[in-house]
């Protein structure tokens, strides 16, 4: 196959980036939500400190986490390149890398959402939720690592 192509996955008509989107789907979503017994999505734990703060304490761990929990795939092949899961060869979950749709920036979105000063306590299930929920409609890739490396790259 080709080299990825950055463009064809980020285009909407794209067959790739459909099938990506059913990953996403909002309905799934809303009831997994409903029905989570995860103690981070359930626990009255709060956070306080800086936006900055909280994303960096909430990105690598527990958002990445709950990702790969609640965005489950049934394939066992890069959706791209169609380089089959092997012990040798992992497949990543890989978001969108337009503009706002990254881990990060969709951690941010649903702190900002809370956020009202860096004294005020926020309950972490409210920011992971919204988080969660901010994924509906924004595809999400299964790449192999050489894919989702090339597809990452700035």
């Amino acid at each position: 196959m080709e080299p990825l192509n950055k463009e064809q996955l980020n285009n909407p008509d794209n067959p790739l980036y459909i099938h990506a989107l059913t990953r996403t789907d909002s309905k799934h979503i809303e009831a997994k939500l409903l029905s989570t017994k995860t103690k981070k999505l359930n626990c009255d734990l709060k956070l306080v400190g800086t936006v900055d703060d909280i994303l960096q304490h909430l990105k690598a761990g527990p958002a990445k986490n709950l990702v790969n929990y609640f965005i489950t795939y049934k394939t066992n092949k890069c959706d791209y390149c169609g380089t089959h899961k092997s012990k040798a060869i992992q497949l990543d979950r890989a978001h969108c890398n337009k503009d706002g749709c990254d881990r990060a920036s969709l951690l941010r979105t649903a702190i900002e959402k809370y956020y009202i000063d860096e004294r005020t306590p926020i309950l972490i299930k409210n920011i992971l939720r919204e988080f969660i929920r901010l994924h509906s409609g924004i595809p999400l890739f299964i790449l192999c690592k050489p894919c989702h490396r090339i597809y990452d790259k700035k």
